[in-house]
C-alpha cells in the first residue's frame, strides 16, 4: 500500500522526530492501533473529547513545522488551530512509510499495536528495533481479542526481535504472565494514571513499588530465582 502521508505531515514527523532526538529521548514509539479514535459511549456521555485531552496539544502548538501550516497562531485563534491539528492527527501511515520514518532518526523505532504475527514479520523486514504487542487497553475495537492471547505468536513471528507488551496490565500477576509468555517489557496503562489521580507523583511510584513487589513475591513463592526463568511451561491455561 502506498502512502497517502502529504509533505506538510512528513515535514511534522521529522520535526518531532528531531525534537525527540535533541530531548534525550531513547526510542519512537510509533502507534499504529489508534488510527482513528474508537466508538466509546462513555466518552460521548460524558463529552469528553480523546483526542484533545488525551493528546498533549502543546506538543503541537510549539512545533515550528506545526505553526508554519496556521495562519494565525493558536492563543490567537484556538479553533483554527485545533481543526488543523485534528486533521493531522489523523494523517494515515502506511506500511511503505516504515523506511522512510527509519531515516528519520537514529533511535530505536518500535511499532506500537502488532497483533497479528504476519505484521510482526511485515515490521521486522521492514527494519524497526521492536515490536509492541498491544490492543490500546482494548479501548479501540469493541470484541477485540485479548492482547495477551496474540502474545506468543507474536514473538514467535519476531524471531528474537524484542516484543514489549501492554493491555490489561492490573498486577504484579499479570506482569510476570506477559514475560513467561515471550514479553522482554511489560507497560502498565490506566493503573499509573488513577494513582497519579489518587496521589500524584507518590502514588505513581507507591503503584510501581507495589506491582514490582508482588511480581517478585509470585516469582519467589513459585521458585523462580529469575525472570530467565520464566516461560510458557509455568503456566496453564484455565478454561
Amino acid at each position: 500500500m502506498s502512502s497517502s502521508y502529504l509533505p506538510k505531515d512528513r515535514e511534522l514527523a521529522a520535526s518531532f522526530a528531531h525534537r525527540a532526538e535533541a530531548a534525550g529521548y531513547k526510542a519512537i514509539v510509533i502507534t499504529l492501533d489508534q488510527p482513528v479514535t474508537g466508538w466509546r459511549p462513555r466518552d460521548l456521555t460524558t463529552g469528553y473529547s480523546p483526542p484533545l485531552r488525551g493528546l498533549c496539544l502543546a506538543n503541537y502548538f510549539n512545533d515550528p513545522a506545526f505553526l508554519a501550516g496556521l495562519t494565525t497562531p493558536p492563543e490567537k485563534d484556538l479553533p483554527a488551530a485545533i481543526e488543523y491539528f485534528l486533521d493531522t492527527w489523523s494523517a494515515p501511515l502506511a506500511w511503505d512509510d516504515l523506511p522512510w520514518l527509519r531515516s528519520l532518526t537514529s533511535l530505536p523505532l518500535i511499532v506500537k499495536g502488532i497483533c497479528h504475527p504476519d505484521d510482526a514479520r511485515r515490521a521486522k523486514d521492514a527494519g524497526v528495533d521492536g515490536i509492541y504487542c498491544s490492543n490500546h487497553g482494548g479501548r479501540q475495537a469493541n470484541g477485540g481479542l485479548p492482547a495477551l492471547d496474540c502474545l506468543p505468536d507474536v514473538v514467535h513471528a519476531a524471531d528474537g526481535l524484542p516484543v514489549l507488551f501492554d493491555s490489561g496490565i492490573r498486577s504484579g500477576a499479570d506482569i510476570v504472565k506477559a514475560l513467561a509468555l515471550g514479553a522482554a517489557a511489560v507497560g502498565i496503562g490506566r493503573p499509573y494514571a488513577y494513582a497519579l489521580a489518587l496521589g500524584g507523583t507518590t502514588g505513581v511510584i507507591h503503584l510501581l513499588r507495589s506491582l514490582l513487589a508482588e511480581a517478585d513475591l509470585l516469582m519467589a513463592v513459585d521458585g523462580y530465582t529469575s525472570i530467565r526463568d520464566l516461560t510458557d511451561q509455568a503456566l496453564r491455561r484455565v478454561q
